[in-house]
C-alpha cells in the first residue's frame, strides 16, 4: 500500500475527506463488527504504515500537539534538563486549558529542534503514545482519530485503509 507521507498533502487531503471520515466514524460506532476485530484491523495497518513514514520528515506531533504532562513526566524532564522541577515548570509549562495539569506553554514543543525529540529518551508518555493507534479499544478514540487525519500521515494512512478494508464489507 502506498502512504501520503507529505504532512501538508495529508492536511488537504483530511479536509476533502472530512465528511466520509465522520461518515465512516458514525459507521464504526454503530456497526455489529466485533471490537476485537476493528483493533487487530487497526494495529496490522499501523504497522504497515508506521513502517513507510520518517516521523523525523513531519514532526507535526510536536508542533501542533500539546501534550498533557504526567507529575513523572516533569520530574524526568526536569532531570534531563538539569533543572528544579519549579525551574522546569516556570521556563517550559502552563496549565492545560482544561485546569487539569500541566501542558508546553509554546507551540511547537520548545524540546524540538531541527523535527528532532531533545529529550526522546524521557519523552513524556502521551508524547511516547502517540498516535495512539496500538491501543486496544480504537472504537472509543474515533474523533481523536479523525482529529488527528489532517495532522499526522500515519493516522491518515490508517484510517483512509480501515474505510477501504472495513466499510462496505459486512461479514462479521
Amino acid at each position: 500500500m502506498k502512504v501520503e507521507t507529505d504532512p501538508d498533502r495529508v492536511a488537504e487531503l483530511a479536509k476533502e475527506r472530512e465528511e466520509s471520515n465522520w461518515a465512516f466514524r458514525r459507521f464504526l460506532k454503530d456497526s455489529d463488527i466485533p471490537s476485537s476485530r476493528i483493533d487487530a484491523s487497526v494495529h496490522a495497518l499501523y504497522r504497515e504504515v508506521a513502517g513507510q513514514i520518517d516521523c523525523t520528515k513531519c514532526a507535526n506531533c510536536c508542533k501542533k500537539i500539546t501534550p498533557l504532562l504526567t507529575g513523572a513526566d516533569i520530574k524526568r524532564l526536569a532531570a534531563h534538563r538539569g533543572l528544579t522541577v519549579a525551574e522546569f515548570t516556570s521556563k517550559f509549562l502552563c496549565k492545560a486549558e482544561d485546569g487539569e495539569g500541566l501542558m508546553f506553554r509554546s507551540r511547537p514543543c520548545p524540546l524540538l529542534k531541527d523535527n528532532l525529540c531533545t529529550v526522546y529518551d524521557v519523552r513524556p508518555r502521551d508524547c511516547r503514545s502517540f498516535p495512539h493507534l496500538h491501543k486496544r479499544d480504537f472504537v472509543f478514540r474515533l474523533m481523536q482519530a479523525v482529529g488527528n487525519c489532517a495532522l499526522c500521515p500515519i493516522v491518515f494512512g490508517v484510517y483512509e485503509a480501515l474505510k477501504r478494508e472495513l466499510w462496505h464489507r459486512r461479514e462479521w
